[in-house]
C-alpha cells in the first residue's frame, strides 16, 4: 500500500499546483523588491510577523526560539473557548466522556475584535486595512509549522515560513502536497531503516498518513 499524490490532495485539501514552496528568511533588500507594476514581491505584512517574533523573543528570557504557545498568546488576546485538558485522568476509558472539544461544524459569523484583541495591532503598528491579512498570516505561519511541515521541534515557530505565510494571506497558492508527500516518505524511510524503529525520533505529518490510509497504513507502508 502507498500514498499517491492525488490521495494526499483529496484527503488533506493541500494544493498540488501553485508556487514552489521554500522556507527562507528574506534579507532587507528582498523585502523591498517590487515588480514592474510596483507591487512588492513579498507583502509588507511579512514585516509584522518578524516584528512580532522579535518582540516575543525579547520577552522570552534568553530562550533560543519562540514557542507556538507564546505566538498564539501574543496574537490572540481574547478568552479561550476550550480549557486545557488534564494530562492525568481517573475516568474509566471505556466510558464516554461527559464533554469534549470537538467543533460543532457550524461556522458562525466573524465577530469584531474587542479592544483587548486589537492590542496586538497597536503594538505592531498595523493599519486597519492590514489587520485581517496580518492576523491570517500569523495563523498560517502556525499552521505550516505545526501541521503541514513539522520539523525536529514542533513546539517552535520557524521564521523561515513567514514569507510564504504572508503571500498565502494575499491569496497566492503554493504547491504544498508535493513537498508534504516527500516529507512523509522520507520520514517513513528514516523509521524503517533505523536500528530501533520504535524509538526513532523522526518527525513527519502522521495525520496525513492516517487520514489517507487509515490506522493500519503504517504497518502496510513499512512492509
Amino acid at each position: 500500500m502507498s500514498i499517491s499524490l492525488w490521495d494526499l490532495h483529496e484527503i488533506s485539501g493541500l494544493p498540488i499546483t501553485g508556487r514552489f514552496y521554500d522556507e527562507v528568511i528574506p534579507n532587507t533588500e528582498s523585502l523591498n523588491w517590487k515588480d514592474h507594476k510596483g507591487v512588492p514581491y513579498i507583502p509588507h505584512i511579512c514585516r509584522y510577523l518578524f516584528l512580532a517574533y522579535h518582540k516575543i523573543l525579547q520577552d522570552s528570557k534568553g530562550k533560543s526560539g519562540v514557542r507556538m504557545t507564546a505566538w498564539i498568546k501574543y496574537w490572540y488576546r481574547g478568552p479561550f473557548r476550550y480549557k486545557k485538558s488534564s494530562r492525568k485522568t481517573v475516568r474509566n476509558k471505556s466510558q464516554k466522556p461527559k464533554e469534549d472539544s470537538d467543533p460543532s461544524s457550524i461556522i458562525t459569523a466573524a465577530l469584531k475584535h474587542t479592544e483587548e484583541e486589537e492590542g496586538v495591532f497597536e503594538d505592531l503598528g498595523i493599519a486597519d486595512e492590514d489587520m485581517d491579512r496580518s492576523y491570517l498570516a500569523a495563523f498560517l505561519a502556525c499552521w505550516l509549522c505545526k501541521f503541514v511541515f513539522p520539523k525536529d521541534d514542533i513546539t517552535l515557530i520557524r521564521p523561515r515560513v513567514f514569507k510564504v505565510a504572508s503571500r498565502m494571506a494575499h491569496s497566492v497558492s503554493f504547491s504544498l502536497a508535493v513537498p508534504v508527500l516527500a516529507s512523509i516518505y522520507k520520514g517513513l524511510n528514516d523509521i524503517s531503516s533505523a536500528d530501533d524503529p520504535g524509538n526513532c525520533t523522526t518527525v513527519l505529518p502522521f495525520h496525513y498518513v492516517l487520514g489517507s490510509c487509515g490506522p493500519g497504513a503504517l504497518v502496510s507502508l513499512h512492509a
